[in-house]
């Protein structure tokens, strides 16, 4: 039996779902248009935009993009994909880079020839 896709995501991931699909919802209704209208044009399903708004995490990445970009919000991810906003990973980044190894004198000696 298969699981809900609610039951991989955390309670902070679904509690950000539910905020994003209120602010699909929110820019929608600013647009004066209906669900089905902003469904059409973002090529889906009025029951598909209907999860989105409501937040439902089973909605593929996908659907959601579309959804964002025909309400005008998708500009707002540029944050997400700045490697620069992301401290953790930044530093992360800059510690696991390679430094030049250098041998020691003696192993230098050993194979001088």
């Amino acid at each position: 039996m298969r699981r809900p896709e609610s039951k991989f995501a955390s309670p902070n991931a679904l509690l950000h779902a539910k905020q994003l699909g209120q602010a699909v919802r929110a820019a929608r209704l600013a647009r004066n248009s209906t669900q089905e209208a902003m469904a059409e044009r973002a090529r889906m399903s009025a029951l598909t935009w209907l999860k989105i708004e409501k937040g439902e995490v089973s909605v593929a990445m996908g659907a959601w993009l579309s959804a964002l970009e025909h309400t005008g919000l998708l500009d707002r991810l540029t944050q997400v994909h700045d490697q620069k906003s992301d401290v953790v990973g930044e530093q992360l980044r800059k510690d696991q880079l390679r430094k030049r190894a250098r041998g020691s004198d003696e192993a230098v000696k050993k194979f001088d020839f």
